[in-house]
């Protein structure tokens, strides 16, 4: 067996066992000699509407439920509303709440909304990713269709988290003017990473809307 044939023979088999583990040089050589190589954002496109948006829509917990409970039990929440956890990691969870835009900070392009938002405890204040520059895998690690197994190796798995939020970002600039939600009620779908030990990180939005009802 030649050299060449040799080192198909392994990457076949590497596949074949499942996710592997390569460099973003290797990556770059397997798409370069494959026509139909890996697309993160064709892939998220795809799945955004139908699958992503449908499943914060229908599975999301609402924030006055959320953050008394991680309070209480940051554990016991993670287990009942979150995806994750374990061995050290982080709970995930797809959030969606209502409250008073206080804060919009455009100034850099990590851009931040805060939300103060009512609940049995009191007033609470949450922070949205506005970008256009999103920190952070909530999106991707709170979808419960998105396994690392699925792709073939973890530089796929991280384009899913980078395509997933600059989707998100781009559906949101076409809905929303954050600038224009200053001091407005609002109703907004997210996803948000458990903080240590008993609150939330910043949200990753996928809605922002106008609200109907009163806020704080």
């Amino acid at each position: 067996m030649t050299k060449p044939t040799l080192r198909l023979a392994l990457l076949l088999v590497l596949a074949l066992g499942g996710c592997k583990i390569v460099s973003d040089k290797e990556l770059a050589a397997e798409n370069a000699k494959s026509p139909g190589a890996f697309d993160a954002t064709t892939y998220v496109e795809k799945v955004w509407t139908p699958t992503a948006v449908t499943d914060f829509k229908t599975r999301a917990v609402d924030l006055t439920t959320l953050l008394p409970a991680i309070e209480a039990d940051p554990e016991k929440a993670g287990q009942t509303y979150g995806r994750g956890g374990g061995d050290g990691n982080p709970w995930t969870y797809e959030v969606k709440g209502e409250g008073k835009v206080s804060v919009v900070d455009v100034k850099s392009r990590h851009g931040l909304m805060t939300v103060d938002i009512a609940t049995k405890s009191g007033l609470r204040q949450v922070d949205l990713q506005i970008g256009p520059v999103i920190f952070g895998t909530a999106l991707r690690d709170s979808l419960p269709f998105i396994h690392f197994g699925d792709f073939v190796n973890q530089i796929q798995f991280a384009q899913i988290s980078r395509a997933l939020n600059d989707v998100a970002t781009k559906h949101l600039i076409k809905t929303a003017d954050p600038q224009d939600m200053m001091g407005k009620s609002i109703v907004f779908y997210g996803a948000a990473t458990q903080g240590s030990p008993s609150t939330i990180m910043s949200i990753t939005p996928i809605s922002i809307e106008i609200g109907k009802g009163t806020s704080p």
